[in-house]
């Protein structure tokens, strides 16, 4: 179930003009650029392809590696891994220093991370963060190498290291070294490199292994909630969910504690299945939105059998019943590493048992097949079926 993930990875220079650490950027493709409208999504994404997908080692080795770190990373409503030594968080110029932000800095710099300010152009806003950060990131395409000798000397008295990005051309880099600057990055040095890994069915597996956990009986909820919480991309993407329209909160939700809370563990266990049929999915917005027909089928006709306690494993059916198509590859090969139960399987591969039953009957009003279906249940399956299509379109709007 492999498919290639990519990261940008651009070296930052030392006064000796050798490579001191990298940046890590977000790459959706192998295209060296991108436009980033949901910096906190494009964030976990990163995270996600970095530390599990490419590994630590091929991207930066023992070397420290910058990456881009919006407002939600920086007060804690998604985790940042646990390497301190390696990870600077860079902060964005959006960023604004409030309090909650300041406070967070702080008790991130004690944990050992270091901070760098990126894009600083001298707005007196943006002051307040002088004193913490180890590292002030200067933009000299933005600034103008003119203007930047005139206003570096206001940056003497913190006790910062300074970097000139977006460092062009040999005047540029060489004016810059006699500033005083520490570090260097930008198209004279170094263009950032795509750097690919595979996404292996690892990740996926994981997601199917908690997915299962969640409608276990006398499941431990806490442990489920520290185990998603973990998990920087599947929190993530799970409070997009939670905070859209669908829910229509007057508030937003900032924790998978409170999501479990106000809408429930069966909530909870439809939406890491939803998130899981998203990265399965491969952008095919037109099969997912099939397979998440079916499992919303599946699931109401489990509530309708009197069956509330499985009604998560009915909608994990109906989802895998389209994952040949999801993944490509056919239906048996797709759920031979899948950690679900026998039952399952054979109601998936044979159409077999009461969950078979079930299945099959979905699948057949889907398509269209109503021959074998008794009137009675056609018009069940009918106003199931007008119920949970919006729906369906809802959840293959918010994944993309």
């Amino acid at each position: 179930m492999p498919d290639l993930v990519y990261v940008g990875r651009q070296s930052i220079y030392d006064r000796d003009f050798n490579v001191s650490a990298y940046e890590l950027l977000y790459r959706s493709d192998n295209v060296n650029s991108v436009d980033v409208d949901d910096h906190g999504l494009a964030t976990a994404e990163l995270l996600s392809n970095v530390f599990t997908s490419i590994g630590l080692e091929d991207l930066f080795g023992d070397k420290p590696a910058f990456i881009n770190m919006p407002r939600e990373f920086l007060v804690g409503s998604y985790l940042i891994p646990e390497i301190h030594c390696n990870i600077v968080i860079e902060i964005l110029e959006h960023v604004e220093p409030d309090e909650e932000v300041i406070d967070a800095l702080l008790i991130l710099k004690k944990r050992g991370y270091t901070l760098a300010l990126d894009d600083y152009i001298f707005d007196p806003t943006h002051e307040p963060f002088l004193n913490i950060v180890d590292i002030i990131k200067l933009d000299v395409a933005d600034i103008g190498i003119d203007q930047l000798s005139e206003k570096i000397s206001q940056l003497k008295q913190y006790n910062a290291k300074l970097l000139a990005e977006k460092v062009e051309t040999e005047r540029e880099a060489r004016e810059c070294l006699a500033m005083g600057f520490d570090l260097f990055q930008g198209y004279y040095f170094a263009h950032p490199k795509i750097v690919s890994g595979r996404k292996i069915s690892g990740n996926q597996i994981a997601t199917v292994e908690l997915a299962n956990k969640l409608h276990q009986p006398n499941v431990e909820v806490s442990k489920l909630t520290e185990l998603i919480s973990h998990d920087v991309a599947l929190s993530y993407k799970l409070l997009r969910y939670v905070n859209s329209a669908m829910y229509g909160f007057e508030r937003e939700i900032t924790s998978i504690d409170e999501t479990v809370f106000i809408l429930g563990l069966d909530t909870l266990v439809r939406l890491v299945h939803v998130v899981m049929a998203g990265s399965f999915s491969e952008d095919n917005a037109h099969i997912l939105e099939s397979a998440l027909v079916r499992a919303l089928m599946c699931e109401s006709l489990a509530l309708d059998l009197g069956k509330k306690s499985d009604r998560g494993t009915y909608f994990m059916m109906g989802l895998f019943s389209h994952l040949d198509a999801l993944l490509g590859v056919p239906l048996d090969e797709a759920l031979a590493e899948l950690p679900i139960g026998d039952d399952v399987k054979q109601a998936l591969l044979e159409g077999t048992g009461e969950l078979g039953d079930v299945l099959s009957m979905v699948i057949d009003y889907c398509e269209g097949n109503l021959a074998d279906i008794a009137t009675l249940d056609s018009a069940r399956l009918m106003k199931f079926y007008l119920d949970v299509v919006p729906m369906a379109r809802q959840y293959v709007q918010l994944s993309g």
